[in-house]
């Protein structure tokens, strides 16, 4: 089969590719430029329960501790034992750094 022509003849069709791509680009466009602040991660409340039982758990370790930092190794006792999303780190670091609480390397 020979190469086929690069849309000429089929303006309708290269019309609505243009136009979804167009589409795409502008949402990519508008996410770039949303302000940070206005993303927002669902309430605590709206966590898996285990994953609310983890930010729990450290929480009240960094209060024992009266510590505003607390380490990777806490973190990964305070998990619960299956694969945590992404999704669900994102939201316990948040969480912890609205408490003003960071998660370092290293012992403290």
């Amino acid at each position: 089969m020979g190469k086929r022509a690069s849309g000429k003849g089929q303006p309708g069709r290269d019309e609505g590719a243009h136009a979804r791509r167009q589409a795409i680009i502008d949402g990519m466009l508008a996410d770039a430029l949303r302000p940070a602040f206005s993303y927002r991660l669902p309430s605590q409340e709206a966590l898996p329960a285990d994953i609310r039982r983890a930010i729990d758990t450290l929480l009240a370790k960094a209060a024992a501790q009266r510590s505003r930092c607390l380490t990777y190794e806490d973190l990964e006792e305070a998990l619960p034992p299956r694969d945590v999303s992404a999704e669900d780190l994102e939201a316990i670091f948040w969480i912890l750094a609205e408490h003003g609480i960071e998660v370092e390397d290293g012992d403290l």
